[in-house]
């Protein structure tokens, strides 16, 4: 048996941990735990008077947890799975749980699933799936009051593991037809998903809230510098002026988000989807392309997507826009994640990874931002 312990409380005279049970190996038999609710009569009155304090107050930071973290959650889920997948054998594993997501790994006789439960600020991505099921998972159930839903296990190599260009141009042409198909309604997404253009997005305002957010985070030479560039990216903000409609948008999509199974490449964790400029999409695709094979092949990918959009406009003006997304990219995901997706989370614990990548990117590029302010 696997026990995972987290400290939850620090006192002068001693620590208090939160254990965590998970199955060893698979199969793993469920019937052998019992699982017992610590706030029944029965175990709550054999408790001391200070641990039923600690448990108590443990109860009471629970409900400033994400559902997943919180006692019975993971009963409820096997309950559902059990009742989606009627008459198939199976186990279940607990593959990660985290601030941003919980992931089960359901195992089956003849065919594996992932159920995914992810937090209010990410409700809408079980239904983005669901909304395009050529070029994704195929999804088989959806828990709407619980953000939870189901996907049959994908088979195949990670895209980042790939060293066939030609998945990674179809890749960026799927994300194109997607995104093309949003715009003529031809994905019916049920909830609303958060709607964030740029010029939204990147305001006076919110540009120097999120610079000053970095104040702990960065050197006063990298701080500087983002300050001394924000005139040139407002500029920058100006002069795209787009004629392509607002698309949906990955939020994240590199070698890491896309399986390539029977040779079709599947696009999967939509989590920070948003509806804004299509091109954000592809940045870092052409990027890791250009650092996996080569320049010349990252300028063969690029041209595969912008030739998707020549309805919209000529490819010279296309290319043009491209640089400018380009330049704002690391600018504008490093905002939405300062404004609207870290103030969803209690510890953000990636938080200092993420703000160093894109603050690496936003330095690098002032010169030229500048050049085009």
């Amino acid at each position: 048996m696997t026990n995972v312990v987290k400290c939850w409380k620090k006192e002068e005279s001693r620590l208090i941990y939160e254990v965590e049970v998970l199955n060893k190996e698979i199969p793993y038999d469920m019937t052998c735990i019992d699982w017992i609710n610590p706030f029944s009569e029965d175990i709550f009155n054999l408790l001391t008077s200070r641990q039923q304090r600690v448990l108590q107050a443990w109860k009471k930071n629970e409900f400033n947890q994400m559902p997943w973290l919180q006692y019975g959650f993971r009963d409820e889920m096997d309950k559902w799975i059990r009742n989606k997948l009627t008459g198939n054998c199976y186990t279940i594993e607990q593959v990660r749980s985290w601030e941003k997501g919980l992931l089960l790994k359901v195992h089956g006789h003849n065919d594996n699933y992932y159920v995914k439960t992810v937090p209010p600020i990410f409700a809408h991505e079980p239904f983005v799936h669901k909304s395009m099921p050529e070029y994704v998972p195929e999804i088989i159930a959806i828990h709407e009051e619980k953000n939870t839903y189901m996907m049959k296990e994908m088979k195949g190599q990670l895209l980042g593991y790939s060293k066939d260009i030609q998945q990674w141009k179809i890749t960026a042409q799927r994300i194109a037809s997607l995104q093309q198909k949003y715009i003529y309604d031809e994905l019916q997404i049920k909830p609303i998903v958060p709607n964030r253009p740029i010029k939204t997005v990147l305001t006076e305002k919110q540009v120097k809230k999120t610079i000053n957010s970095l104040k702990n985070y960065i050197s006063h030479t990298s701080y500087q510098a983002l300050l001394n560039s924000i005139p040139s990216v407002l500029s920058l903000v100006q002069t795209l002026d787009s004629k392509l409609p607002l698309s949906i948008d990955h939020g994240d999509l590199f070698g890491g988000n896309v399986i390539v199974e029977n040779e079709e490449p599947l696009i999967y964790d939509w989590s920070n989807s948003s509806i804004t400029h299509p091109f954000l999409s592809v940045v870092r695709l052409v990027e890791e392309v250009a650092d996996f094979f080569s320049e010349g092949l990252s300028e063969e990918i690029l041209s595969a997507y912008l030739c998707e959009w020549t309805d919209f406009g000529q490819i010279d003006e296309l290319r043009c826009e491209f640089s400018i997304v380009r330049l704002l990219e690391p600018i504008y995901y490093l905002a939405v994640h300062i404004i609207s997706i870290f103030p969803a989370f209690q510890d953000n614990v990636e938080k200092k990874e993420i703000i160093d990548g894109y603050v690496a990117k936003w330095v690098s590029n002032t010169n030229v931002i500048n050049q085009h302010g």
